[in-house]
């Protein structure tokens, strides 16, 4: 079933313990009976009826709100009313699976669908006596000899299409991978490249590649790949170690100048390729555009990398990554006010993103909110810098980062009583901390470690 709306809705649906009746709008599950709405009814019949199968955000919003255009907020609300209705936990689903930067799919089997019309059929009572035809071919040998035979037969074959399956299944490394295995690599890769840290990135690496070694095509985990080359190739150009040096800005790794040598001018060519391979297989796919941008960029194709990018945000207007880095290429180009835009759209993005991937969320939130603080604090804006360290502070509490940028607007606004409260706060429930102190101390910019532009 390509579109629901192609097809008669079916008017039941059963799935585990799960029973919905749609004309009625009543779910019936353990807890008892509950009404839903007729979005969120319409979502578990559409999810339930294609066990295991993915729907794009893209196709589940034209399903459920045929000829309209809507926003992924939308769709995301549905999907967290329909969670919160079947006690779903995003991070440990056992009934919706998210499936990272595609969309989502029904996790159990569905065991029965009855739909508008169903055929009608004989009933033959349980306890009815045989007919004397049916019972005298039961006693013949014939009938005995013919049903071990069909039996062995269908035992055979079931045996056989299982070791088939078990075959197709093999993949290089000896072991047995699904496409449901690949999904799941595929998060988890998601989330260590997210992380932004050497040793997550290298998870990432290996995670990627081992999905490559059983579907060489797929296009999330080239994307993937090409990815977490660049970002090693822009972040850490020596070996680990005690004097490893680490850029968080594109533009500083650009001015380096090690990007153009050995090993990082290969890393970048082999994701350039695998990026460029990315948009080959899935042309409408932004987390492929998104890559393809990003290596650009760090290959200092500065204005292919922002057309890209651009690409990557028109086909999904709510592709965060996409704005950051946007964002950090426009700043390369000494478009700040263009840059701070889009930052912010970013942080917005977030926001609706944060309830399907706290994972790759909340950290780079917390970072990018104080960074735009930074921004406008750096162009003397107290007001609008006041306001995002206390918006990242409203889901950070006591992030010493964005206290020290509060403190240091509220001393350059003439409260440094404030100020040092609002420090001393910090001291006394964390534990001293360096950065609240020093900017407290000054109301002069900082160059903290979360003050650089984050690198995607």
């Amino acid at each position: 079933m390509t579109a629901m709306n192609s097809e008669p809705w079916p008017e039941r649906v059963v799935a585990g313990p799960w029973r919905a009746e749609r004309d009625l709008g009543e779910l019936r599950g353990p807890a008892g009976n509950q009404r839903l709405e007729p979005k969120v009814m319409d979502l578990f019949c559409l999810l339930a009826n294609e066990p295991g199968r993915v729907w794009t955000r893209e196709q589940l919003m034209a399903t459920l709100w045929p000829g309209l255009v809507v926003g992924d907020d939308s769709l995301a609300r549905t999907v967290s009313k329909l969670r919160q209705a079947l006690g779903d936990d995003a991070r440990a689903p056992q009934w919706i699976e998210t499936i990272a930067k595609r969309g989502y799919r029904w996790i159990p089997v569905v065991e029965s669908i009855v739909t508008m019309a169903p055929p009608t059929k004989a009933v033959v009572q349980p306890d009815a006596e045989p007919t004397e035809s049916v019972a005298r071919a039961y006693h013949r040998p014939q009938y005995w000899s013919k049903l071990t035979i069909g039996l062995a037969l269908v035992i055979g074959l079931t045996v056989l299409a299982w070791l088939w399956s078990e075959r197709t299944r093999h993949t290089r490394e000896g072991g047995t991978q699904t496409s449901a295995d690949n999904e799941r690599l595929l998060v988890r890769a998601d989330d260590h490249y997210f992380q932004f840290d050497r040793a997550d990135n290298e998870a990432a690496l290996e995670l990627y590649q081992r999905v490559l070694n059983v579907d060489p095509e797929n296009p999330a985990a080239l994307a993937g790949l090409a990815n977490a080359l660049t970002q090693r190739a822009i972040r850490w150009p020596t070996p680990p170690g005690a004097t490893a040096i680490e850029y968080r800005r594109l533009a500083d790794a650009l001015k380096a100048g090690h990007m153009a040598e050995e090993p990082a001018r290969s890393q970048l060519r082999r994701a350039r390729e695998l990026a460029e391979a990315a948009v080959q297989r899935a042309p409408n796919a932004a987390a492929a555009h998104k890559a393809l941008g990003l290596v650009l960029s760090a290959q200092g194709n500065l204005d292919q990398g922002l057309i890209e990018h651009q690409r990557a945000i028109e086909l999904d207007p709510q592709a965060w990554p996409a704005m950051i880095n946007l964002a950090d290429v426009l700043t390369q180009l000494d478009r700040n006010d263009e840059a701070r835009h889009w930052f912010e759209q970013a942080y917005a993005a977030m926001d609706q993103d944060y309830a399907e991937n706290p994972a790759q969320v909340q950290h780079w939130q917390e970072a990018l909110g104080i960074l735009i603080g930074d921004r406008y604090r750096n162009a003397g804006d107290w007001r609008q810098a006041e306001s995002w360290y206390r918006r990242v502070l409203t889901i950070a509490p006591l992030d010493p980062e964005a206290t020290g940028g509060l403190a240091a607007v509220l001393i350059a606004g003439g409260d440094p009583e404030a100020a040092t409260r609002l420090c001393d706060e910090l001291t006394a429930r964390i534990g001293h901390h360096g950065e609240c102190p020093k900017t407290a101390a000054s109301a002069e910019g900082r160059n903290g470690p979360n003050s650089a532009d984050p690198l995607e």
